[in-house]
């Protein structure tokens, strides 16, 4: 175990609690290891969610990527910024190559892609997208999330159609403009 990795152990046990603490220890791991896809990822994290610098968390992110394409944590970490910030097309590319990554939890990436899908309002393709999540969990959380987030999406569904039961033709929309 190296230096890094012991900070980035001590790191990841304070935060989000502490997060002085995980910070200091965050910036001595990467003093001893600036490519340490872990303590990346990390810093990553709290730029995105914490401090919303979101361009940071990207550049960030991509770097742990680059140094470490094996670090699953990564993947998640990084679908869900792109997510945050709307970049629908880089999330897919990730979510394509992450579905790649031995060892990788292939549910929670396609759960990830069913938010992707429900966002852009592309309901059945994230129904899709849960039923393979539930194909691939197997942890029962994870398998109760999954049923969980099918049901309020079939509620959503219902709603949004009720509120608009006629589809728009391209007339319609035209006669709106």
């Amino acid at each position: 175990m190296t230096a890094a990795d012991k900070y980035f152990l001590k790191a990841k046990d304070n935060y989000p609690y502490e997060i002085e603490i995980a910070l200091e220890a965050l910036e001595y791991g990467l003093s001893y290891d600036d490519k340490h896809a872990g303590l990346l990822a990390l810093k990553g994290e709290i730029l995105h969610k914490d401090l919303r610098q979101f361009s940071n968390a990207a550049d960030t992110l991509g770097l742990a990527l680059y140094h470490d394409p094996e670090y699953t944590d990564t993947y998640y970490l990084y679908i869900d910024l792109l997510r945050t910030i709307g970049d629908i097309s880089a999330a897919e590319r990730l979510i394509a190559r992450a579905l790649k990554v031995t060892g990788i939890d292939k549910g929670r990436i396609w759960h990830s892609e069913a938010l992707l899908y429900e966002q852009q309002g592309i309901y059945t393709l994230a129904q899709d997208s849960l039923r393979n999540a539930l194909t691939w969990c197997s942890d029962e959380d994870d398998c109760d999330l999954y049923t969980k987030e099918q049901k309020r999406l079939k509620k959503k569904m219902k709603r949004l159609k009720k509120a608009n039961p006629e589809p728009a033709t391209e007339q319609s929309v035209a006669l709106e403009v």
